[in-house]
């Protein structure tokens, strides 16, 4: 008896990690609100920012269209250190700012811009504090952490009717 009530205790133990394993988008659907936020943080990427220029549509950097930049999919930074690389861009890379009064004072990395001088980075397109937020959410919902993009997330990102994706095609 004993070693059944072992067996058991520990089928359940057993069963309720491989549920907490599950990954925590398969267990939750997003609120209607969610899925707007991450709608229009993916057109924010993709027009208004322009963030695919180097990025590239799926986000995975090294040579994009527009240059050598970073990863978003393989990306280590939470959520708050992303944002302010939106806001503030990267110093002496080509990583541009999208918050107005980046370096008009302290608040991006405690520099200015005269402290950085030709080390500055480029400005962007300005984006309120909403749209970072929006970009984030949607960076988070859809990119970080997710791997090599599928076909399915080229038409996430491009939509069902283009003929984009169709080289992903399997």
């Amino acid at each position: 008896m004993t070693f059944n009530k072992i067996t058991i205790g520990t089928a359940a133990l057993v069963a309720l990690c491989a549920i907490a394993a599950v990954p925590a988008r398969a267990q939750t659907t997003l609120s209607a609100e969610d899925a707007r936020t991450i709608e229009f943080g993916k057109e924010i990427y993709k027009e208004k920012a322009n963030c695919q220029y180097c990025h590239k549509w799926d986000a995975s950097g090294d040579t994009g269209y527009g240059g050598i930049a970073l990863s978003l999919r393989k990306s280590r930074l939470n959520p708050e250190q992303l944002a302010e690389v939106v806001k503030c861009g990267r110093p002496g890379t080509g990583m541009p700012y999208h918050d107005q009064y980046s370096y008009t004072d302290k608040r991006c990395y405690d520099l200015t811009k005269a402290d950085l001088g030709k080390n500055a980075p480029p400005m962007g397109e300005f984006l309120s504090k909403r749209e970072v937020e929006a970009v984030i959410k949607y960076l988070f919902a859809r990119v970080v952490g997710r791997g090599e993009s599928t076909y399915d997330d080229c038409v996430d990102f491009w939509g069902k009717d283009t003929r984009q994706c169709e080289p992903m095609k399997k």
